[in-house]
C-alpha cells in the first residue's frame, strides 16, 4: 500500500489536483482559493506545493492530496487512492484482486448498457410514450427526467436479456448485475412464454437508475406507473407485481450504504450544511426541479446507520419529511432516534396540506413554496413537543404517560447531556412533575425505536457522525496554539530567548514538547523541513500546518510586531487555561459544599480567589 501512495505522490502534484475542483490563485510561494468545505468570500484555503499539503486557516481543514479527494468526494481512503491512481496512471499493487476488479467493470457495464437500453425506451421504445405521459403528468420536466436518466422497462420478458445477450455479456454476468432472473427448472403453463435460461427482473415499468458517489449505475428501481399494469399480462411468478422492485444485492449495490440522488446533491448539501431526507425517488426529483438539490431518499428501504455515516461526511443537519401515513411516520420516528444518536442536528419538514402526501405531490402542487418550507423546519423535539401539547391535559395520568413515551426514545438518544437536560426541564414543566421523577420514567419507558438499538449502541462508541467526539485533542490542533507556534516558525531566531525563559505550563505536552524542542536548537540555523521529522506523523501534519500559516499569515510582518503577537497570543493562551482551571474549581467547590466539607470547601475557595485575581491583572 505504501509503494502505491509514494509512486501516486512521485507522478502528481497537490496544486494540480485541487485546481482541477477550485480556482487557485498565486500567492508568494504558496497559492490560494475559497474554501469547499465552508462559505467565505475571502480566501482562506491555502496550498503549499513545496510541501504537498493543504490547509484552510478559516475551518482548520487541511491535508495531503489524499485527504483532499477524500473530503471533496465523500469517499474513503481506497476510493481516493484508486481515483489518485486513476489520474497518475498508477496501477494499483496488491489493492484488490484481478479476477474481481474484472469482474466489477463487467457489473458497471452491464447497468450502465441497461440504463441506456431503458431511457431509449422510454423516449421512442413501445409503450414508452404511455410511461413518459405519466411522468409528465406527476409534474417532471423533461430536463429533470433526463438529468435523472429516467428508463422504461417495456412488457417483454427478454427485451433486455436479448440486449445484453447480443452485446457480448454471458446470462451469469447479467443475472449477477441484478438484471435478469434464472428460470426455475419446472416450468408450468404459464412460465412457458418465458423460454429456456433467464428473463427480465424487470417489465413494463418506469425505470429510476441507482448511481454511486462517483456517478456509476450500480442498480435500478422500476416502479409500476398506471392502473392497468397491475394486471399485467404476467406469467410472472409473483401472484401480484409489487409497486417497486429493486435491484438485489449484488457486488455493486449494497441498498443499505447507497442514499438515491447523493450523487448529484453532494456538493449542495455541503454548501447548504444541511440534506433534506426523503422518502422516495419522485420526492428526490421533484425537490431537485423546484430549486432544493440538497435532497436525498432512502428509496425503499429504512435509514441505516451506513446511510448517516455517508451524509455525516458532507453536513451535520439533516430535515427528515417521509410520506404522510403511518408508515412514513414509523420510519420518521426510527431514523429521528438514529439520527439523534449519531449526533445530528434533526428537523422536520411538516406538509401541512391534505392534498399532499409526500414532497413530490407538494412540489406538483405548490412549485417554489417548497424551499420555502424546507427553510421552515423545526428541530425534530420540538415537533414532538408541540403535537404532545395539543389537547393535553396536565389532570390527566393518562395524558401524561402517553407523553413520556412519545418523547423518550428520542430523549434518551440525545448526545449532549445539557440537550437532554433542557429537554427534562421543558417536560418537567409540561407534566408539573420533578424532572427526577420524569428522568425516572424516560429510563423506564418502552422504546419503539429499539429495533436500531445495537446500531446505536456501535455508533454510541464508534461514532463517524459530523459532531464526533475526539477523545484527548492535542492542544497543538487548537486555533491560538497553531497561531503561537506559526509566529515562531516565521522567524525562528527571533524568539530564542523567549523560549528559553517562558513557562510553557498553559500548554498541554504535545505542544510543549515543540516549543521544548526548539529551545534547545541553535535557531539562526533553523531548517522546517529537518525540524519536523522528529515528530509522528499526525504531530507532523500539524506543524505542517502551522508553517504554512507562518509564511502566509505573518509574511510582510516587522520583528517587533511579531514579538507583539507573540506576547498576544501568549496571554490569550494563559487566560483561557486560567478560566479552563476556573471552572473545575468551580465543579470542585460544588461537590465540597454537597458533602459539607468545610475545610475543602476553604481551600478551593482560598485557590479560586487567587485564580480569579490573576485572570483580572491579564
Amino acid at each position: 500500500m505504501e509503494d502505491n501512495i509514494s509512486k501516486i505522490k512521485d507522478k502528481l502534484d497537490v496544486v494540480e489536483i485541487i485546481s482541477g475542483y477550485l480556482k487557485v490563485q498565486k500567492a508568494g510561494m504558496n497559492f490560494r482559493a475559497r474554501c469547499p468545505f465552508h462559505n467565505e468570500k475571502t480566501p482562506s484555503f491555502y496550498i503549499s506545493p513545496e510541501r504537498q499539503i493543504w490547509h484552510c486557516f478559516g475551518c482548520s481543514a487541511g491535508g495531503d492530496m489524499f485527504g483532499f479527494v477524500k473530503q471533496i468526494e465523500g469517499v474513503e481512503f481506497p476510493e481516493a487512492l484508486k481515483i489518485l491512481a486513476q489520474k497518475a496512471g498508477v496501477t494499483l499493487q496488491h489493492f484488490e484482486s484481478a479476477v474481481a476488479v474484472d469482474v466489477k467493470e463487467k457489473l458497471f457495464e452491464i447497468c450502465e448498457k441497461s440504463a441506456k437500453f431503458f431511457e431509449k425506451q422510454l423516449w421512442g421504445g413501445i409503450g414508452g410514450g404511455r410511461a413518459l405521459a405519466y411522468l409528465r403528468e406527476r409534474g417532471l420536466a423533461d430536463g429533470a427526467i433526463k438529468d435523472f436518466r429516467l428508463g422504461f422497462a417495456p412488457d417483454n420478458w427478454q427485451a433486455l436479456t436479448g440486449y445484453l445477450r447480443e452485446s457480448g455479456y454471458q446470462d451469469g454476468e447479467i443475472v449477477s448485475a441484478g438484471m435478469a432472473i434464472r428460470r426455475q427448472s419446472a416450468i408450468s403453463n404459464q412460465q412457458s412464454a418465458i423460454g429456456s435460461g433467464i428473463y427480465d427482473r424487470f417489465r413494463s415499468r418506469i425505470m429510476f437508475p441507482v448511481l454511486n458517489i462517483g456517478g456509476q449505475v450500480v442498480g435500478f428501481t422500476g416502479r409500476i406507473f398506471e392502473t392497468q399494469n397491475s394486471k399485467l399480462k404476467t406469467q410472472s411468478p409473483e401472484a401480484e407485481p409489487a409497486k417497486y422492485i429493486n435491484t438485489p444485492q449484488t457486488m455493486i449495490y449494497d441498498k443499505s450504504r447507497i442514499l438515491y440522488g447523493l450523487d448529484k446533491a453532494r456538493t449542495e448539501i455541503r454548501r447548504a450544511g444541511q440534506c433534506v431526507l426523503v422518502e422516495g425517488n419522485m420526492d428526490v426529483i421533484m425537490s431537485h426541479q423546484a430549486g432544493v438539490k440538497n435532497a436525498v431518499a432512502t428509496s425503499g428501504t429504512a435509514l441505516t446507520q451506513e446511510h448517516l455515516r455517508l451524509l455525516g461526511r458532507y453536513a451535520p443537519n439533516v430535515g427528515f419529511c417521509f410520506d404522510d401515513d403511518r408508515a412514513g411516520a414509523l420510519a420518521t420516528r426510527r431514523g429521528i432516534g438514529l439520527a439523534l444518536a449519531k449526533n445530528f442536528n434533526v428537523k422536520i419538514i411538516d406538509i401541512d396540506d391534505k392534498d399532499c402526501k409526500d414532497p413530490a405531490d407538494y412540489v406538483k402542487k405548490r412549485g417554489q413554496d417548497w424551499s420555502q418550507l424546507v427553510a421552515a423546519a423545526r428541530p425534530a423535539l420540538d415537533f414532538y413537543f408541540e403535537k404532545v401539547k395539543k389537547n393535553f391535559n396536565s389532570a390527566s395520568p393518562e395524558d401524561k404517560k402517553n407523553a413520556i413515551a412519545s418523547l423518550a426514545p428520542f430523549i434518551k438518544r440525545l448526545v449532549s447531556q445539557v440537550e437532554k437536560s433542557h429537554w427534562l426541564s421543558r417536560l418537567s414543566f409540561l407534566l408539573r412533575t420533578k424532572e427526577e421523577a420524569v428522568a425516572a420514567d424516560i429510563a423506564a419507558a418502552k422504546d419503539d425505536l429499539e429495533v436500531y438499538e445495537a446500531a446505536i449502541s456501535e455508533g454510541a462508541e464508534n461514532s463517524t457522525g459530523p459532531a464526533a467526539k475526539q477523545a484527548d485533542t492535542p492542544i497543538v490542533a487548537d486555533i491560538l496554539t497553531e497561531t503561537l507556534i506559526s509566529i515562531i516558525l516565521n522567524r525562528p531566531a527571533l524568539f530564542k530567548d523567549k523560549l528559553k525563559n517562558s513557562e510553557i505550563n498553559f500548554l498541554n505536552s504535545e505542544a510543549a514538547e515543540i516549543l521544548g524542542k526548539l529551545a534547545k536548537m541553535d535557531l539562526t540555523s533553523f531548517k522546517f523541513g529537518e525540524f519536523v521529522k522528529d515528530f509522528n506523523q499526525d504531530s507532523a501534519l500539524k506543524l505542517e500546518f502551522a508553517n504554512l500559516k507562518a509564511q502566509e499569515t505573518w509574511r510582510d510582518f516587522k520583528e517587533e510586531e511579531l514579538l507583539e503577537e507573540f506576547a498576544n497570543v501568549v496571554n490569550k493562551l494563559k487566560r483561557k487555561k486560567i478560566s479552563a482551571d476556573l471552572l473545575s474549581l468551580e465543579f470542585e467547590m460544588k461537590e465540597a459544599e454537597s458533602l459539607k466539607n468545610r475545610e475543602r470547601i476553604n481551600v478551593l475557595t482560598a485557590k479560586f480567589s487567587k485564580l480569579a485575581k490573576e485572570l483580572a491583572d491579564k
